[in-house]
């Protein structure tokens, strides 16, 4: 079973309640930046004013330029806000009613019953990315654009997901479909659109929807990436194979991403947003209003990218957050591999965050540390320490099992400079087995594999995947044993089972 990181161990505490506010600003991004903890750019602010703005680490890496307050970063799913935006808009002007039928507007739409509502709130059923896999496998050179969308969805077999209306699904192709319908109604492309109704009544003047003639743009930033646990070099994430699919053959569709802007016109725009001077007041709370499914219950998770006590809820292409004792605030959060983004309004407070990440983060703790430090609050305590795991990959590579055995337990004795997380090893194991290409690369994921066992004897994860990487090397009765320990800790393991069937042992 691939297990993903999920934590870190925790040194310093900064932002004590007894601190100036600026003061605590200070400190906790002075140590980011000495520290080299955070590569992109954050801006706070607040009544309509920034409070604190902070520039780090490296716009690319590859070329030593640093991030600057004048980086511009790809917005992700940020951009979701802009696309709603637009159909709002065009929605305040008579042209388009939310319960409109997709197909009023793009006849050629196969799917009758899903409305514009539906798609703004992620509940139409539609395929995600998965809808481009067979035509990127048929030309995997190829990039997706949203002329692509309507064929594919024609030629689509596997129907809904869901009736629309019944479930909550977060789905790129509904905000493609979206820009398509911006297009149709108002005569405009989707850039032009939003140039002339969006950025330029908000301000907004180094912001612009990425296309081919805008690739070579000097203060863009880079998708940075370390392509495996035990690469320590960056590499640009569209040129790594594992990422391939996601940051290459899908980066050309517009409507659900690629908005590229920096941190002061995000800010612009919050301030055009919640001013009324881009949508009616009505319009704007209902944008904001959380969905209610066909069952009548209103859709609720966790909170995107925050953490903490706190839920989160969908509107008209706005998340919703609800957290205790600081009231309701919405914005959106977006990802792709090497790129994280979030955006962030107070409805009571008019405290506003904007955070973009191109590199080095704990993106999910330095954001929730930006409330907090808002709030007088103390931040999230950052941690100084280096990954053992880390270490062992290095010297496991350069000198040896037993020379990285040895570190590993002396890196975990050391606990005032390192931690150790079993879930590492458990990911440098398969990073080994399966993206290394080096000669040595099978032995050095069983040698990963097996000393996790040791380390964690109690896991059954570890037992499966150390069977699956005995498997590939060919020693089929030990993977049957490890497959049988894995299954005899943990009954239900779906892996474990899965491979026993696979062997056509169960």
């Amino acid at each position: 079973m691939r297990s993903i990181i999920i934590g870190t161990i925790c040194l310093i505490s900064f932002g004590a309640t007894a601190q100036n506010r600026d003061v605590a600003f200070k400190n906790y991004f002075d140590t980011l930046a000495a520290h080299q903890l955070y590569d992109g750019n954050i801006t706070l602010a607040e009544n309509g004013h920034k409070v604190y703005a902070f520039s780090g680490g490296y716009a690319d890496y590859a070329q030593q330029r640093q991030n600057t307050e004048q980086s511009r970063f790809n917005l992700a799913s940020v951009s979701k806000v802009f696309t709603s935006t637009a159909i709002l808009q065009l929605k305040d002007k008579g042209k388009l009613k939310l319960d409109d039928e997709v197909r009023r507007y793009l006849p050629d739409f196969p799917f009758p019953g899903i409305t514009l509502r539906h798609l703004l709130t992620h509940t139409s059923g539609l395929p995600n990315l998965e809808l481009f896999e067979e035509t990127v496998k048929q030309y995997p050179d190829t990039i997706i654009t949203n002329i692509a969308v309507l064929p594919l969805l024609k030629q689509w077999e596997k129907g809904l997901y869901f009736k629309p209306g019944d479930e909550f699904r977060y789905c790129n192709t509904n905000f493609n479909l979206l820009a398509l319908i911006i297009e149709k109604v108002s005569g405009l492309d989707y850039p032009g659109y939003l140039e002339k109704y969006v950025f330029r009544p908000a301000g907004m003047k180094n912001t612009y929807v990425r296309g081919v003639n805008r690739m070579d743009d000097p203060l863009a930033v880079k998708q940075q990436v370390k392509p495996t646990y035990y690469d320590t070099a960056w590499s640009q994430a569209d040129k790594v194979a594992r990422y391939r699919y996601t940051e290459y053959n899908n980066s050309g569709s517009i409507g659900s991403s690629n908005i590229i802007t920096t941190t002061d016109d995000m800010l612009k725009f919050d301030n055009a947003f919640f001013s009324g001077k881009l949508l009616s007041r009505t319009t704007v709370e209902e944008a904001i209003t959380p969905v209610k499914l066909n069952n009548g219950k209103t859709y609720e998770e966790h909170m995107d990218t925050m953490l903490g006590e706190g839920t989160g809820q969908y509107g008209l292409g706005w998340e919703i957050f609800s957290m205790p004792g600081y009231g309701k605030g919405v914005g959106h959060g977006g990802f792709k591999f090497g790129l994280a983004t979030f955006y962030y309004h107070n409805l009571g407070t008019r405290q506003v965050i904007v955070a973009y990440m191109n590199g080095n983060s704990s993106f999910g703790a330095n954001v929730t540390s930006c409330f907090y430090l808002l709030n007088g609050k103390p931040g999230i305590p950052l941690s100084l320490k280096k990954s053992a795991v880390r270490e062992y990959a290095r010297a496991l590579m350069t000198s040896g099992a037993d020379h990285a055995a040895c570190m590993l337990h002396l890196c975990k004795a050391d606990s005032v400079n390192y931690y150790f997380n079993p879930r590492e090893m458990n990911f440098l194991g398969y990073d080994f087995l399966y993206q290394s290409k080096a000669r040595d690369h099978l032995q050095w994921s069983l040698e990963t594999f097996k000393l996790n066992t040791f380390l964690q004897p109690a896991d059954f994860n570890t037992y499966d995947s150390y069977g699956e990487a005995l498997l590939e090397a060919g020693h089929r009765e030990d993977a049957i044993r490890m497959y049988r320990k894995s299954l005899e800790l943990n009954p239900n393991s779906k892996d474990g089972i899965k491979a026993m069937k696979k062997l056509g042992l169960m």
